[in-house]
């Protein structure tokens, strides 16, 4: 558990993001997404991104297994690649008027 912590404060030191572990529930890690980086075209990407660190860090592939949108913030939950039978993949961008 701690070294996802870590994990995640280096993830959150790279991108200047808001990201902290919800839960560890078997093999899956549950990630949440909140702050900046929830509202760019680019969303998924950092998904992907911690998904690469914990790989590195564990010595497991991990992946994106699925996600929640939860008013402008995301659930992200990571399993082992080998243990991910299909992978949700469709972000919805809300734009704002100022």
């Amino acid at each position: 558990m701690k070294e996802i912590e870590q994990v995640i404060e280096e993830f959150n030191r790279l991108h200047k993001a808001n990201c902290k572990l919800l839960e560890i529930k078997d093999d899956t890690i549950i990630v949440l997404f909140s702050g900046h980086i929830c509202f760019t075209c680019g969303t998924y990407d950092y998904f992907e991104d911690l998904a690469v660190l914990l790989s590195e860090k564990l010595n497991k592939q991990y992946g994106v297994e699925k996600y929640e949108q939860l008013n402008g913030d995301y659930i992200v939950y990571y399993k082992p690649k080998e243990k991910i039978k299909q992978t949700k993949r469709d972000i919805k961008v809300i734009f704002f008027q100022i």
